[in-house]
């Protein structure tokens, strides 16, 4: 799976092709292969490519190392958020396609790179309305990927760009995705990733299986047996027990963008089911999402405090005033939650060794440099070693 990881000059090249030298926005095109009736790209349409299916996977990468197997960037952590693109919403993938090379850098580099121990690896999903007709998705996903291909598939995710003005989205459907058709490796080690929900509307409390056919294709209760949960289309989750289930696998965020209406009925109905520790006001709406993320990644992680988190944001261009609202409204979250989980001190890093990919721990550094000695005593300079 390589070792690749986005740079700019990557997402650049993106970016000019995906707007046609800067002369539209980055989604054109994957708009208009939708209202041509022509549906989504098979990367990003929920059923899969027939080689992948509907489920999305985060997986280490290894590169082969005589016997063994080298872990190239440290243990993946995925990443996925779940936008709103219905009527004021329309412009969200938009603002976080622009928005990626900058987030990408909070995640890796400068002074507090957030995941710099990982790898890792990015999902972009989009949802809309039922009701909002055949011109539009009702759901978007990506693949979680790790170098260009994130920047690529974002631009191949159509925004719905309407509302049928009924005060409710279809975000169910994502979040059933993420929780029963994601496999991310990092679970494996006791850890969780991370979801993020965006949206300044009320979902809907129950999923229809017929919708779930239509959307990850008619093998989908098998495909979900497959993925470990045990329920077919008589016994289903409701979205509350949805959103608790994935609660148990990532550390699932709901971001509530304000708008101009009263929407105390959203956030009662999304505090039930995330809890609200796990709810956040969006301050200025989506301008600065990619901050947020970041912020909340870093503080669940420690990597980051409260005080480090303004410092953080400064560090990225943001204006006083909004590091300031943008650390109020992340003050209530559960900061260092990630360290509370089993083995996150211990995990394997990048330039670990494993026996077999499938293996939970590498090698012993006493049997690495074992096997260096007995590679040296046979080395020459045909016959180079394999450390």
């Amino acid at each position: 799976m390589g070792k690749n990881t986005l740079s700019r000059d990557a997402y650049t090249r993106v970016r000019s092709s995906a707007t046609r030298g800067g002369t539209t926005n980055a989604t054109r095109g994957a708009e208009e292969k939708i209202k041509k009736g022509l549906g989504l790209d098979p990367m990003v349409d929920p059923k899969g490519p027939a080689h992948l299916g509907p489920i999305r996977r985060s997986l280490p990468r290894f590169e082969k190392q005589g016997d063994f197997w080298l872990l190239t960037n440290g243990l993946p952590m995925a990443e996925e958020t779940l936008l709103d693109t219905t009527g004021s919403m329309g412009d969200n993938v938009d603002l976080a396609f622009t928005a990626l090379p900058k987030e990408y850098e909070m995640l890796t580099s400068d002074k507090y790179p957030i995941l710099k121990r990982y790898d890792p690896q990015i999902a972009t999903a989009i949802f809309n309305d039922v009701q909002d007709g055949n011109e539009v998705a009702v759901l978007a996903r990506s693949q979680f990927e790790m170098a260009e291909k994130i920047a690529v598939q974002m631009t191949l995710l159509p925004p719905g760009k309407n509302g049928c003005g009924n005060h409710k989205e279809d975000s169910q459907f994502g979040l059933f995705g993420a929780a029963y058709l994601t496999t991310a490796a990092i679970n494996r080690w006791g850890l969780k990733y991370y979801h993020f929900t965006v949206s300044d509307e009320l979902t809907v409390p129950y999923i229809d299986p017929g919708w779930l056919k239509k959307i990850f294709g008619d093998d989908v209760f098998d495909r979900i047996k497959e993925n470990g949960h045990a329920f077919d289309a008589k016994n289903m989750p409701d979205t509350a027990q949805t959103v608790a289930d994935l609660q148990t696998r990532a550390h699932a965020f709901f971001l509530q963008v304000m708008g101009h209406r009263d929407q105390r009925q959203a956030t009662r109905l999304w505090t039930d089911m995330y809890g609200s520790d796990h709810v956040v006001m969006l301050p200025g709406g989506t301008k600065y999402l990619h901050c947020v993320k970041a912020v909340i990644i870093g503080l669940t992680e420690s990597v980051l405090d409260l005080q480090t988190a303004a410092d953080f944001l400064f560090e990225h261009g943001v204006e006083k005033y909004d590091v300031n609202g943008i650390v109020r409204a992340l003050a209530h979250i559960p900061i260092g939650a990630q360290t509370l989980c089993p083995n996150f001190d211990r995990i394997p890093m990048a330039g670990d060794l494993f026996k077999e990919k499938t293996d939970l721990w590498p090698i012993d550094q006493k049997e690495a440099e074992s096997m260096l000695n007995i590679n040296d005593s046979g080395a020459s300079d045909d016959n180079p070693n394999w450390l």
